[in-house]
């Protein structure tokens, strides 16, 4: 009797197994990144009365991928999997920089940046940084008698990373706008002062 009641549990314990190996695993996690925190307000102030500042991407950074491109080929953009930016490229730099050159509102001249990269780049020797480059353009308003105009500067900025990871990287990318933002700030302090004065 008790080798049949064995006999007849042995296809349910069977059933049972093979069920349990063919369960889905967890679906891994997602991982989102920002830039870390508030920028310090102020800390680039800018020396032109401006309207405001805007961000715009070109398309290559208008996503929420955490981009990434390796020397051994220079032509392939990848993306890390588990990791994406938590807003995009144009919204989180615009954020930066309004902190940090803080616009009055009132000035006759807008802001505008045009983001072209925002990558992480990894060299032959496995050494990492991180890279933002952005045309900048200075639009002064028309007043009676002087029409529109507009100055327009290109920003490049690099930073190294200790160590590559997409942790690394938003960190160093925030360290790459906190540049911009001063770089920005220098030269609004040259032409565009005179050119916005005007």
């Amino acid at each position: 009797m008790k080798n049949i009641q064995l006999k007849s549990l042995l296809p349910l314990a069977t059933l049972l197994l093979v069920a349990a190996c063919s369960l889905p695993n967890a679906a891994p996690t997602l991982t989102q990144h920002d830039l870390g925190g508030m920028f310090p307000a102020g800390a680039a102030r800018s020396p032109v009365a401006l309207r405001n500042v805007q961000v715009v991407a070109q398309p290559l950074v208008a996503s929420l991928d955490m981009q990434y491109r390796e020397a051994a080929q220079p032509t392939r953009r990848g993306k890390y999997a588990l990791n994406r930016w938590a807003a995009s490229p144009a919204s989180m730099v615009e954020t930066g920089l309004v902190r940090q050159l803080a616009p009055d509102g009132n000035g006759r001249c807008r802001l505008q940046f045009s983001l072209a990269e925002f990558i992480i780049e990894v060299d032959a020797s496995g050494k990492s940084r991180a890279v933002v480059a952005a045309d900048a353009i200075v639009v002064r308003d028309a007043q009676t008698g002087v029409p529109a105009a507009s100055l327009r500067q290109g920003f490049d900025v690099t930073v190294p990373m200790q160590e590559t990871s997409p942790a690394a990287g938003a960190m160093a990318l925030r360290e790459a706008v906190t540049r911009l933002a001063k770089d920005s700030s220098a030269w609004l302090g040259g032409e565009p002062n005179r050119f916005c004065a005007g």
